[in-house]
């Protein structure tokens, strides 16, 4: 995200993409599974910037087809990372015809990816967020920070957002399953750094009602409004090893929700989807860089329809721990 605003904004840089394929990928799957392509990169990284000391590998890395490490640097400043690139082009531009291309037999096809699970016929939102003001709100310290995710929901949960036969009028809570998708995975602080998800067990308060407002033949207008509680303390609940805080859990989220689509009945999918929510956040967690900020402050949060395109594709960040069953597992 910070990486996003201060080095491939610049325009530098962008000119500087003409010359190369830029692609990215989660590193926290690359530098730990042991599938051909994590295997590759992992094989390219340990020549790089941290070499083998400590755990990650986060960076931007500069390499040939065949894996050849070519520069590598892991920096916010647009000047280290423009310098960085240019001695990885230099260098690209002294190999051979046979260096700069993919070897025939390399198998690079891995095993498992959580986009093998994308949900081609169900809900897929695009969720956007950003810092609003403190509590109390102070403009000048509003933060320009902002954050990309996705939201899914397969086919079957897709149909559940509306009641069986929805008539005009019909009120209808969302599905606990559901609605705790969106308050454990996705209301969250993440709009400066990743943060820990809510277990189901600390969202306090919550609703999520579903209002059909109109059906004209197979068309079927619902509101959405609600609101939700999560408080975060003590021990971390959901037990993930490498999520494990550095220090005991202290943070909550109190949002609002109101929100309007339509679903075509014929068709069996969202045809609009717009919900928007207000958030005040509390506290923080190990990575989410809120060191810094006041205690609590306001998130804004837009949830609308993915486009199609192949960035929409993306896993949400929690998917491996969403609560669906239709999610394929690492073997």
């Amino acid at each position: 995200m910070a990486g996003r605003r201060s080095v491939w904004s610049d325009p530098r840089i962008i000119e500087l993409t003409e010359q190369f394929i830029p692609t990215t990928d989660e590193v926290w799957r690359l530098q730990r599974v042991q599938d051909s392509d994590a295997i590759f990169f992992q094989e390219m990284a340990n020549k790089g910037h941290y070499r083998t000391t400590g755990k990650t590998r986060q960076g931007i890395y500069v390499c040939s087809p065949n894996g050849k490490l070519l520069s590598s640097i892991n920096s916010l400043n647009a000047d280290d990372v423009l310098k960085s690139i240019k001695n990885g082009l230099e260098k690209w531009n002294g190999l051979s015809v046979s260096e700069r291309q993919l070897p025939t037999d390399q198998k690079l096809k891995p095993s498992h990816r959580w986009e093998n699970s994308y949900p081609d016929q169900g809900l897929v939102l695009t969720s956007a967020n950003a810092d609003l003001f403190t509590d109390p709100p102070v403009q000048n310290i509003r933060g320009d920070r902002s954050n990309l995710d996705h939201v899914w929901f397969n086919k079957t949960e897709a149909r559940q957002w509306l009641p069986d036969d929805p008539q005009e009028g019909d009120i209808y809570q969302l599905p606990d399953h559901l609605a705790n998708r969106l308050f454990c995975f996705h209301l969250v602080d993440n709009v400066k750094g990743q943060t820990l998800p809510f277990a189901p067990q600390e969202i306090k308060k919550s609703n999520l009602q579903i209002e059909v407002q109109d059906r004209h033949q197979s068309n079927v207008r619902i509101k959405i409004k609600g609101h939700s509680e999560a408080i975060a303390q003590g021990e971390w609940l959901l037990g993930q090893n490498d999520w494990t805080p550095t220090y005991p859990l202290d943070h909550s989220m109190k949002t609002e929700i109101l929100g309007k689509a339509t679903f075509d009945l014929v068709l069996n999918i969202f045809t609009e989807f717009e919900m928007v929510a207000i958030g005040k956040r509390y506290g923080k967690t190990q990575n989410n860089s809120r060191r810094n900020s006041p205690d609590t402050s306001y998130i804004g949060y837009l949830f609308t329809l993915a486009e199609g395109r192949a960035s929409d594709k993306i896993a949400p960040a929690f998917v491996d721990i969403y609560n669906a069953d239709w999610i394929i597992k690492p073997f």
